[in-house]
């Protein structure tokens, strides 16, 4: 797997469990586990958009990150880029070339909204 000669390397997340009062395996995120480390993926911050609802002020922010092809993420994970851990935001996607068939990796959107 190439990635772009330039790109940053990322930290793929998953959950870590910790048990319920009824002694049931539940997801915690409050200790991530590292599932892959990705060298060579394009990182491109999205505009910040703020909204204003009632008493609400809200700021919704983060990447788009283009990675190598082959790579694999679900949008389930997190994905630790420049420090900070990002919510996946839905399926990530493989894109192509419509001219010439060339698949050169996985784009996948990571953000949150604070506020």
């Amino acid at each position: 797997m190439a990635g772009f000669a330039y790109g940053e390397t990322v930290v793929i997340l998953g959950p870590g469990a910790t048990q319920d009062d009824y002694g049931n395996d539940v997801e915690d995120w409050t200790v991530p586990v590292e599932i892959d480390t990705v060298a060579g993926v394009g990182v491109e911050p999205r505009p910040t958009g703020e909204s204003f609802t009632e008493d609400r002020n809200a700021v919704t922010n983060g990447y788009t990150l283009y990675f190598p092809d082959g790579s694999t993420v679900l949008p389930t994970q997190r994905i630790r880029v420049r420090g900070s851990d990002w919510p996946v935001l839905g399926a990530p996607a493989v894109w192509r070339n419509p001219f010439t068939g060339w698949q050169p990796g996985v784009v996948v959107q990571v953000g949150r909204t604070d506020g």
